[in-house]
C-alpha cells in the first residue's frame, strides 16, 4: 500500500527531527517547535509511537511492488523499529539538560534520515 510508503518517509522525516534537534534546534528552528510538541503531553507521546509501531508493520506486510511480501521494506521497518526502542527508553526522562553532543542519539538520527531519504529516491530497490 502506497499510504504505508508515504507514512513511513513522514516518520522517519519526523523522527529524524526528533533525534537532531538539540544538536541543529537553533539552525532550524521548527526542530524545536516539534520536539516542544512531542514533549507537551505524554499522550501525544504514545500515540506517536503507537503509529510508528503499526507503520513499521504495514511496511513489511504491505510492501511497494516489486517488494517481496513480508520482507519488502526491511530496512526502513527496521530503522522505525530502532526509533521506537530509542523512543521507548527515553520517554521517562525528563529533560534537564540539553546533550548537545550525544553521538549515539546524532548517529541514529542522520541514519533515520539517510534511510529516509534512500527509501524515498529509491522505493522500488529490494535489501534482502
Amino acid at each position: 500500500m502506497v499510504q504505508f510508503y508515504l507514512l513511513s518517509i513522514v516518520y522517519l522525516v519526523i523522527s529524524a527531527g526528533l533525534l537532531l534537534v538539540d544538536k541543529y534546534g537553533t539552525d532550524l528552528l521548527f526542530l524545536i517547535n516539534i520536539k516542544t510538541f512531542y514533549n507537551s503531553r505524554r499522550s501525544i507521546k504514545l500515540i506517536y509511537i503507537s503509529i510508528g509501531f503499526l507503520t513499521a508493520i504495514g511496511l513489511i506486510l504491505f510492501p511497494i511492488a516489486p517488494g517481496p511480501m513480508v520482507i519488502g521494506d526491511l530496512l526502513p521497518a527496521a530503522n522505525i523499529v530502532v526509533v521506537l526502542i530509542y523512543l521507548l527508553k527515553d520517554i521517562r526522562k525528563t529533560e534537564d539538560v540539553v546533550e548537545f553532543n550525544n553521538e549515539k542519539r546524532n548517529a541514529l538520527g542522520f541514519i533515520t534520515l539517510g534511510v529516509a531519504l534512500v527509501h524515498f529516491v529509491f522505493p522500488w530497490i529490494v535489501i534482502i
